[in-house]
């Protein structure tokens, strides 16, 4: 009964059939290079608390090579996800292969769970279960996030956690309670773990909370301060070994570290045509990104209902001033769109005001989406009841037509979505943007190699490397043992029955001829999808 109030049968039979269809091709994906970063990651907290509780590494082969936490440079990487993961691997004795796939398994299911905090939260707050069940399945059919879904193990963790995180700041905004009180607290310290620009969130829920109780007294203010960010960091502590030893120190070291990542590593990527350092993006870094790689409609009804909110609310704000009050906003409907556009707007504004550090494409920002989802849907709710209907039937057919194409797309271009640029990006992505970044599209061009010829040496002309795919799993990958990964090294490129490349280098190739392809080797094969070239082999 509880449950027939939450959802109808609709949503219900939509959230199973998406279930199922994860669990289905979870294991589709090629394992990328940071997720054996994150492997060892969680290792190395794990070796740190084995070490602090005295148990005997020695009966660990596990931890032979395995780093300590402090003298290693991934030290202020969250936890939360890696350290179970690892922790679950030695446990059960798990084979490194089907480890990363317990990895995928996890992250989808986690990606799973947070929609339905996504539909409650749009559906709570935006009283509209059809409008909610929508927002969710623009969220799962944006091709990029949809794969990422599957494999990354931080920003999607981090955009799952902020959105069960953002639902129980609102209902802690929306009625002061125990339960709301530890359970946003609780996943705002998750959040935060992955990534510590996750602590704007229950800053903001107290600057909100402030000035929604006005009739407040001081001391009960402080009281609710004091209880909130204890519960707050206490979970935070515990949650992060980095942190058990000197919490106050390393938190400042979390927090520098965080604001202009260090490059551990020589590393220019592809930016508008030319090599750049990621400490000094552009300011318009992410924008370009976001636009090139969301459908075109999605970025549509998101343009359309930033511009409806921020008409609606700029209206009253000048009210604000004009009648010299605090009443920040009309009613509690309008606190609550106001959260959520102050939870997209800060993480953007301090990303481009500190020039922080920024990977290849705008994943470190994939958190911010649900939230420019829901304002899409709030201009959509908006614009439903002020247009007539011939205007609404012909939004909902060409979000359906988005819709149905980014479904094509996303089966036709399985398992490499990661890809994705829309229909006006694509024509300008060649040697402007990098592609595969990550390399998903390698598993299935080697597959498409391996089916032709069991036996077989092969080079790499590429950053992204091919030894990668001996931990995939996959029935054809069974030959692997029999293939020779011979990586850049020009010294055995002549000799390959094959040279590899995806296009992705991580400075000029220009300076580096162990990315050239040798003049005496032809095209053999090249993996394209949606018209874009994703890798090519080439042989004698």
């Amino acid at each position: 009964m509880i449950l027939k109030n939450k959802f109808n049968y609709i949503s219900i039979f939509f959230f199973l059939i998406f279930f199922l269809i994860g669990c289905n091709i979870f294991s589709d994906y090629a394992v990328t290079p940071d997720e054996l970063l994150h492997r060892e990651n969680g290792f190395i907290s794990l070796k740190y608390i084995f070490e602090l509780f005295s148990i005997n590494l020695n009966n660990f082969s596990e931890f032979e090579n395995t780093p300590n936490l402090y003298n290693d440079w991934r030290k202020t990487y969250g936890v939360i996800f890696d350290l179970p993961m690892s922790a679950l691997e030695l446990i059960f004795k798990i084979d490194i292969q089907n480890s990363f796939l317990l990895r995928h398994f996890f992250i989808f299911v986690i990606f799973f769970i947070s929609n339905i905090y996504f539909f409650l939260l749009l559906k709570t707050n935006l009283k509209d279960e059809k409008f909610a069940l929508l927002g969710v399945i623009i969220l799962i059919t944006t091709p990029r996030i949809f794969s990422h879904s599957f494999y990354n193990g931080k920003d999607i963790i981090f955009l799952s956690l902020m959105i069960i995180a953002t639902y129980y700041c609102l209902e802690l905004l929306k009625r002061l309670s125990i339960k709301n009180l530890i359970l946003s607290c609780l996943f705002c310290a998750l959040a935060s773990n992955i990534r510590i620009i996750g602590i704007y969130l229950p800053v903001l829920t107290y600057i909100f909370f402030i000035f929604s109780v006005k009739n407040l007294k001081t001391k009960e203010n402080l009281k609710f301060f004091f209880l909130f960010f204890f519960i707050y960091l206490l979970f935070l502590y515990i949650s992060w070994p980095f942190l058990w030893e000197n919490p106050i120190k390393n938190i400042f070291i979390i927090l520098e570290e965080s604001a202009s990542y260090p490059i551990h590593w020589n590393f220019e990527i592809l930016y508008l045509g030319n090599y750049i350092n990621p400490e000094n993006l552009p300011w318009h870094y992410f924008f370009v990104w976001f636009i090139a790689t969301t459908p075109i409609f999605f970025l549509v009804i998101i343009f359309v209902g930033l511009f409806i909110f921020l008409k609606k609310y700029t209206s009253h704000f000048f009210k604000i001033k004009l009648n010299n009050n605090l009443n920040l906003w009309e009613n509690q409907n309008q606190m609550l769109h106001l959260f959520i556009f102050m939870s997209f707007f800060i993480p953007i504004f301090f990303v481009i005001t500190l020039n922080s550090t920024l990977y290849n494409g705008w994943r470190h920002l994939f958190f911010v989406y649900p939230y420019l989802i829901y304002l899409s849907i709030y201009g959509l709710i908006i614009l439903s009841n002020l247009l007539k209907n011939n205007f609404i039937r012909l939004i909902n057919t060409i979000i359906i037509i988005q819709i149905l194409s980014n479904i094509f797309f996303i089966y036709n271009s399985h398992p490499v979505q990661n890809i994705y640029f829309n229909f006006i990006s694509k024509h300008f992505v060649k040697n402007n943007l990098p592609i595969d970044y990550w390399g998903l599209g390698n598993k299935k061009t080697i597959d498409h190699i391996i089916q032709k010829n069991k036996k077989f040496s092969i080079s790499n002309s590429s950053f992204t490397p091919l030894v990668n795919l001996q931990f995939s799993k996959n029935d054809n990958f069974s030959y692997i043992d029999n293939i020779n990964f011979f990586g850049t090294q020009k010294k055995f490129k002549d000799s390959s029955d094959y040279v590899f490349t995806n296009y992705y280098y991580n400075k000029n190739p220009k300076n580096m001829d162990k990315f050239q392809i040798p003049k005496d080797y032809k095209s053999y094969y090249k993996l394209i999808i949606n018209d874009i070239v994703v890798n090519e082999v080439f042989t004698k």
